[in-house]
C-alpha cells in the first residue's frame, strides 16, 4: 500500500477509454460548531461523454475542508458497495443510481443510506475531468511499474479501437499516431507527472483490485487539489494580518486573507473557474466561493510551512467492508455495509479533531 507522510496515498480514473465522470461536491452536516470550520463535499464518477448521468457513476467521493486548520480529507466509497433503493427489491450496485437518473438520483440514494445531509453536486465526465487535470498543469503520483505498463496496456487497446476509426475513414492516421504517442509512459517512481488522459486512465486502473483502484482515484484528486494550488500560488501572494504584506511579490496579485474584497474573490474565482465550469452542478455563487476560501486558506497554509498541500490531504476507502470477501446479490458481486457504522466512521474521517 503506497502512503505518503503516513496516509494512504490513493487515486483516481481510467483512461481514453469509456470512464471517469467525476465529482460531485456536496456539503455534508456536522454539529453546528464543527459547520463554521468545514466546507464539505461529495465526488461522483461518470464513465461516459454526457456530464449529467446516462452511463456508471463509479467513483463517489467525500471531501472535507477546513479552511482554518489547512486540512482536505477524502473519502471514496467503492463502487461494489451495494445499498438499499428505493423501488428495487433487492440492493443495488453504487453506480446505479446515477445510470437511472444522473447525480441527482446518486445524491438522495447516497442520503438514505448514509444519513448525511448533503445538498450539492458536481458531475464530470471523464474527458472533462482529463481537462480540468491539464487546465492546471498536470498531476505527479507514485506510479510503480506494474501500474505504467498496466497503463500502457490501456492506451495500446485504445489505438486498436481508433485504428479501426482511422482505416475506416474516420480518423488520420496521423492522429492515431499522435494519441498514442503522447499518452504513453515512459516514466514510474514517486514523482511520476502524468498529463489528463494519463491520470484519468491511471486511477481508473483494475487490474489488481477494486480497492487499490479507488486508492488510485483519491491519490489523484487529491494531487489537482494540489496542482491547483500551486496554479493559483504563481499567480498570487498571500498574506494575513499576522505575517504583514509579502516582501517579494514579484508581479503576483497580492491578497490579504484576513480581508479579502469582492475584487479579490472575483479575481479568485476567476483562477478556480474551471473546476465549476467544466461541470454540472448546482452549487450557489456562495457555495463556490466557500469551496474557493478553504482552498485557498489551505495552500496558504501548506505554503507558509514549506510542504505541499499534499501534506494536508488525508484519505480513506470505505465502505469499512471494502476489502472483505464479496459478498453475492442475485449473481452479482459486490460489499454488503452496516450504513450506521459507515456513517459513524465518515464523521469520524472526515470532523474530527486531530494533532
Amino acid at each position: 500500500m503506497k502512503t505518503l507522510s503516513g496516509r494512504i496515498h490513493p487515486a483516481l480514473s481510467k483512461l481514453l477509454a469509456l470512464v471517469l465522470a467525476l465529482c460531485l461536491l456536496a456539503g455534508l452536516s456536522a454539529s453546528a460548531e464543527e459547520a463554521d470550520h468545514w466546507v464539505n463535499f461529495l465526488l461522483v464518477c461518470n464513465e461516459g461523454m454526457n456530464n449529467s448521468g446516462g452511463n456508471a457513476g463509479n467513483t463517489l467521493m467525500v471531501v472535507a475542508m477546513n479552511p482554518e486548520k489547512g486540512i482536505i480529507r477524502l473519502g471514496v466509497f467503492t463502487w461494489d458497495t451495494f445499498v438499499d433503493y428505493e423501488g428495487y427489491d433487492l440492493p443495488q450496485k453504487l453506480d446505479m443510481p446515477y445510470r437511472n437518473n444522473g447525480p441527482e438520483e446518486t445524491l438522495k440514494v447516497f442520503k438514505q443510506n448514509f444519513a448525511l445531509d448533503i445538498d450539492l453536486f458536481m458531475s464530470l465526465n471523464y474527458l472533462n475531468l482529463a481537462s480540468l487535470v491539464d487546465s492546471y498543469g498536470g498531476v505527479t503520483v507514485d506510479i510503480s511499474r506494474a501500474e505504467r505498463n498496466a497503463l500502457n496496456g490501456m492506451v495500446a487497446s485504445k489505438k486498436q479501437s481508433i485504428q479501426k476509426q482511422a482505416d475506416s475513414g474516420l480518423l488520420s492516421q496521423v492522429v492515431v499516431e499522435l494519441l498514442a504517442d503522447e499518452y504513453y509512459l515512459n516514466d514510474y517512481g514517486p514523482e511520476t507527472h502524468l498529463n489528463g488522459l494519463q491520470a484519468v486512465g491511471f486511477g481508473w486502473l483494475q487490474y489488481d483490485s477494486v480497492y487499490n483502484c479507488c486508492e488510485r482515484e483519491v491519490e489523484v484528486i487529491a494531487s489537482l487539489f494540489n496542482s491547483v494550488a500551486k496554479t493559483i500560488g504563481q499567480k498570487l501572494a498571500l498574506y494575513t494580518d499576522a505575517t504583514g504584506y509579502p516582501e517579494d511579490v514579484a508581479g503576483r496579485t497580492a491578497i490579504n486573507l484576513d480581508h479579502i474584497t469582492d475584487e479579490d474573490m472575483h479575481f479568485l474565482r476567476l483562477q478556480m473557474a474551471p473546476i465549476f465550469e467544466m461541470s454540472y452542478n448546482n452549487l450557489s455563487d456562495e457555495d463556490i466561493e466557500g469551496i474557493t476560501r478553504a482552498l485557498i486558506n489551505v495552500a496558504y497554509l501548506a505554503s507558509r510551512q514549506g510542504v505541499d498541500i499534499f501534506e494536508h490531504v488525508d484519505t480513506k476507502v470505505f465502505p469499512l467492508e471494502a476489502q472483505n470477501p464479496y459478498d453475492m446479490v442475485a449473481g452479482a458481486q459486490g460489499h454488503l455495509v452496516d450504513n450506521a457504522a459507515n456513517t459513524a466512521a465518515m464523521q469520524e474521517f472526515l470532523f474530527a479533531e486531530k494533532d
